[in-house]
């Protein structure tokens, strides 16, 4: 058949509106889905937050200032989030909320108030177990903090600046968080969803409804928000929680290692593919990891499934290990990839030592800089800690120190008394280095850096 010009006018125009027609109905549906999937995503939240929101409370604290000025004696108010633990009334939530506490309410979502105790604290990870006596309670459910993914999107509800219940939500940013220098614990869920200092201690849900997390202080240098939301993973709380309840203090596990970071150079001498994990330089006898077979020179790089960042990683999934439990390690020896397996001990070491015994294992005897020494030694105007006394072959000694120098600061934070040295190098226990900022009697200054021996 022979087809005129004007047959294939009228085809072409039949084709395009059918195209047309075809568009705008492919079109059409994908508004449709594109409006069911946000649908679905909000009536989820929605389901979420009417779930969870019984679970969440409001702590409300008063302490009494013992500032010496006119302000003594002044009751100071604040306020945090807490999470309901179980029906027995204990309430979980950040220690830093309840700090110098002279008095806890804890409001529940029904607008009920009750005086709380404290259970236990753990300055550690930086939870608190309080207590009320309350009755037909609704506890959070908890999730595994363990199989976080990223890109997940989690939602943090909390009681920001008294405005009530606000929630936020965000996706999961990082997992594992390090080297932040908050507390001991070093292992953070890290967030974009936006977390408002009256919500620390609130909770991180996943779209299940889901605890997996607890909402804490940022760095301080991100105070006020960056884009950076911290979260101590559930899994760690659980288990803190219920230490604190059973016992009233924590277990701590032992590996029974000292290590050291894995650097560049080290990756480079033996012939590691990548700088990470924690390398092992000495076994303590019949601990777990001489148990295990672990030796002097190899390279942790998996523990308990968990491919390991650095060794400040290790440490926090360490003193997490429940007593008992059967770990299974990876190791790097001499280029190949050995398994070990063994059960993980309870550490017998105090999480904290005296003034007396901190300095002496960093090889320092200081004092106070006082009016007449400040002279003596030519220091007027300024203030520190002078260093009275250097051990030799310490760790002091090795780093240059030497008597008659004067600590301004320690992590680029000032120093004026034994005490805060003390507090400041103790907040930094799980750290290799400790950072001085030193002057001297001929005016020179310098920064030191302080090696420290930390077993694992």
């Amino acid at each position: 058949m022979k087809l005129t010009l004007t047959d294939i006018r009228s085809l072409f125009s039949g084709s395009l509106s059918c195209f047309v027609v075809i568009g705008v109905l492919l079109l059409t549906n994908s508004f449709s889905r594109e409006s069911l999937a946000e649908k679905t995503l909000s009536d989820t939240f929605v389901s979420i937050v009417k779930d969870t929101k019984k679970s969440v409370v409001t702590i409300h604290t008063t302490k009494i200032s013992e500032d010496n000025t006119l302000n003594r004696g002044f009751r100071i108010k604040g306020q945090g989030t807490g999470v309901i633990y179980d029906k027995k009334g204990f309430i979980i939530t950040n220690k830093h909320v309840v700090k110098n506490a002279g008095e806890i309410i804890i409001r529940l979502h029904d607008e009920s108030e009750y005086k709380a105790e404290i259970v236990g604290t753990d300055e550690r990870s930086d939870i608190v177990v309080l207590r009320i006596d309350a009755e037909n309670l609704t506890p959070a459910g908890f999730g595994n903090s363990d199989s976080l993914e990223l890109g997940e999107i989690v939602l943090s509800i909390g009681n920001s600046f008294g405005l009530g219940q606000t929630v936020t939500s965000g996706i999961i940013s990082a997992e594992g968080t390090s080297n932040l220098q908050l507390t001991g614990f070093e292992d953070f869920i890290q967030t974009d969803a936006t977390i408002n200092p009256n919500s620390y201690g609130g909770p991180l849900v996943n779209l299940n409804g889901e605890v997996v997390g607890i909402n804490t202080l940022p760095p301080k240098q991100t105070v006020g928000y960056f884009g950076i939301s911290l979260a101590i993973p559930i899994n760690v709380v659980k288990k803190v929680t219920e230490d604190l309840i059973q016992y009233g203090k924590i277990t701590r596990g032992w590996l029974g290692v000292t290590a050291q970071p894995v650097t560049r150079e080290l990756q480079k001498a033996l012939g590691l593919k990548k700088n990470l994990g924690a390398l092992v330089s000495d076994i303590e006898p019949g601990s777990a990891a001489a148990n295990a077979g672990i030796k002097s020179g190899d390279v942790i790089i998996k523990y308990d499934g968990k491919k390991l960042k650095n060794i400040l990683h290790l440490r926090s999934l360490v003193k997490g290990t429940e007593i008992n439990k059967e770990v299974r390690m990876t190791v790097i020896r001499d280029g190949v990839e050995l398994e070990f397996t063994t059960t993980m001990l309870e550490s017998s070491k105090t999480e904290t030592e005296n003034k007396k015994d901190l300095f002496s294992n960093l090889g320092v005897n200081v004092q106070n800089l006082t009016s007449k020494l400040s002279i003596t030694l030519g220091y007027e105007g300024e203030e520190g800690i002078v260093i009275t006394n250097v051990q030799r072959g310490s760790p002091a000694f090795k780093a240059g120190l030497t008597k008659g120098d004067l600590i301004v600061e320690v992590q680029h934070k000032p120093v004026t008394s034994s005490e805060e040295l003390y507090q400041a190098i103790l907040k930094i226990r799980n750290e290799e280095d400790i950072l001085l900022f030193i002057k001297r009697p001929d005016k020179a200054s310098k920064f030191i850096v302080l090696k420290q021996k930390k077993g694992v």
